[in-house]
């Protein structure tokens, strides 16, 4: 890809696609026949290259969980990838925990940004892709069945109405509420949660009783989200009614399958996309 092309789309989008984002809520509805949900890819374009070539964007709608950037070879032309995809009305983008500051000056998007286009102009267009990375939407319900999160659930029994009115733009995120959506874990070695010793404070592994809860209270069936690296690129939790997908084999994640979740006709299935 071309680095000076993909400055430049930057440099023209930015400003309609934060006005987009914006118009978001934090939680959407969604309603489609044929979708492909992608875990996360932090600057694996290559496996993104792949999706699209299988699954055609023509005829598939794509739900991105998040963490397009840091750690990966090619985090700006994955982004780029993601956003170009967005602005075509072909795909739903999640944020993801690394879709901050918090994250990108520490695992590598923030020097990306200054290595491929130059301190002034990296450093410019990561103060305008932080506000965008602000507005993105943090969940969403998909054929009112599956909750999509990057994540998972946060211990205080949070309901779906309470998600639609997190507030927006929230940059780090502060909320706590939003803050556990984009960072904890499911665990099945507890019943309702802990702290999330391995992330680290505000994080928290959530247990089986979280989820039953918060699926029957919303009438789902099912969580699917990111986040969590396995090397098979995906894995169950709490009985089938937790799935995690991985899409990325870049950076340090060399050994993984990377796998997508493809939803046809409300038949579920999960393909390795490696």
């Amino acid at each position: 890809m071309d680095i000076l092309a993909i400055k430049e789309f930057l440099k023209e989008n930015l400003d309609k696609l934060h006005s987009d984002f914006s118009a978001y809520e934090p939680l959407l509805r969604i309603s489609a026949s044929k979708v492909v949900i992608i875990g996360d890819l932090h600057g694996d374009v290559n496996t993104l290259l792949r999706i699209i070539e299988r699954f055609p964007p023509d005829s598939w709608t794509y739900i991105m969980l998040g963490d397009y950037v840091d750690r990966g070879e090619h985090q700006i032309e994955t982004l780029y990838l993601a956003l170009r995809l967005f602005l075509e009305h072909k795909a739903v983008l999640l944020r993801g925990n690394h879709e901050s500051p918090l994250t990108n000056y520490e695992y590598g998007f923030y020097m990306e940004l200054l290595r491929k286009f130059g301190p002034y102009d990296g450093d410019s267009l990561y103060d305008k892709l932080k506000d965008l990375f602000s507005q993105m939407p943090i969940s969403a319900i998909l054929n009112d069945k599956y909750f999509l999160v990057h994540g998972g659930l946060p211990i205080n029994n949070v309901n779906i109405d309470s998600i639609a009115k997190l507030p927006k733009p929230d940059e780090i995120p502060s909320n706590e509420v939003t803050f556990q959506l984009l960072w904890n874990d499911p665990s099945d070695d507890v019943k309702y949660y802990e702290p999330n010793i391995i992330r680290g404070p505000g994080t928290y592994v959530f247990g089986p009783a979280l989820t039953e809860n918060f699926l029957g209270n919303s009438g789902l069936s099912m969580i699917i989200r990111g986040h969590e690296y396995t090397p098979q690129g995906y894995k169950w939790n709490h009985g089938g009614r937790v799935l995690t997908v991985f899409s990325s084999r870049a950076g340090p994640y060399g050994d993984t399958k990377p796998h997508v979740v493809v939803i046809s006709n409300d038949s579920l299935s999960i393909v390795d996309v490696s």
